[in-house]
């Protein structure tokens, strides 16, 4: 048996996630600890809680792998994943973290503590902007783990969706922003979506991508479906279809938010089309990277890798 304990929180909005990963945690035969907790006033607070909370587990549990409550574990954790270890992806010409997955012991809780300081001294940013900031500091060794976002044919060990494909290990799907999908945009990109003046159309037009990233079943089934017109509800792959109204939403979220199905992208060739080539350079999370600073009291916990350059280049004592 692997010596970790799996580690995740939730509040009550995310409660309808909790159950499926408890499931996974149990059939696998792993140590967790899935937790309900309060709400938070911001979704960032609720990251920066999550900072605190894997710190804490560090000193209850030791080994600890943090994952997002809506991430399904579907295959055992491959001999080759130990601590420290996070998700990755491309994005322009870098490869920032997503913290959705993340591994780490004993060794890392003076990360942690670092980690936690600097989350609540930037109260607007998302604890991966922060934790990036910090692994281009300090030299730590750690395994990435780089998360397939669009193209179901390639093999990954993490998807972030609801489909499978070779040699997956966890689903990261992201069907939990259904509610209020814009409000993310806001937390990464550090702007509100004003280019749509209809707020209804815009919410939908969100939630029509989210559909397109994550749904694991038969689109041309959902098609034949919806064209149907008949007046019932359909089940599949984890959501809800609707033909007489149009209506469709993840199942978690079909009786308080269904949406109406027909808006852009209309088809999955578009939606293709637009993200195949992958995402572009974050200007506002490099921006915000730029802007932190280690407190001197921060600087040699760990060695630092622009002090192991300037040595390299013997300009540094």
């Amino acid at each position: 048996m692997r010596n970790f304990t799996v580690i995740s929180f939730y509040t009550q909005d995310f409660a309808c996630f909790a159950t499926d990963l408890i499931a996974d945690c149990e059939r696998f035969d792993y140590s967790y600890d899935i937790r309900k907790v309060s709400d938070s006033e911001t979704l960032v607070d609720v990251w920066d809680r999550k900072v605190e909370f894997i710190g804490e587990s560090i000193e209850r549990y030791g080994s600890v792998i943090w994952l997002d409550v809506e991430c399904r574990i579907v295959a055992p954790i491959p001999e080759d994943w130990t601590a420290p270890l996070t998700s990755t992806f491309p994005m322009g010409n870098s490869d920032p973290v997503s913290t959705g997955v993340l591994w780490l012991n004993q060794e890392h809780a003076p990360l942690v503590k670092v980690w936690s300081r600097h989350a609540r001294k930037y109260p607007d940013l998302p604890d991966d902007f922060v934790l990036e900031f910090l692994l281009r500091e300090y030299d730590i060794q750690f395994t990435y783990i780089e998360t397939e976002f669009f193209n179901r044919e390639m093999s990954a060990q993490i998807v972030r969706g609801q489909w499978e494909c070779e040699n997956l290990i966890v689903q990261h799907p992201t069907t939990n922003r259904w509610p209020d999908p814009t409000r993310y945009h806001l937390a990464f990109n550090g702007e509100h979506l004003l280019d749509e003046p209809d707020p209804d159309m815009r919410i939908a037009r969100k939630r029509k991508v989210l559909f397109w990233r994550n749904f694991g079943g038969d689109f041309d089934e959902v098609e034949q479906i919806m064209s149907s017109g008949e007046d019932r509800e359909y089940e599949l792959s984890g959501w809800v279809f609707h033909p007489a109204s149009h209506h469709y939403a993840p199942v978690q979220y079909w009786t308080l938010f269904p949406e109406i199905y027909g808006v852009k992208p209309i088809t999955r060739e578009r939606f293709l089309e637009r993200n195949m080539k992958g995402f572009e350079e974050n200007n506002f999370r490099k921006k915000m990277l730029r802007r932190m600073r280690l407190a001197p009291e921060e600087r040699f916990i760990y060695p630092r890798k622009r002090l192991g350059i300037l040595k390299a280049l013997g300009l540094s004592k």
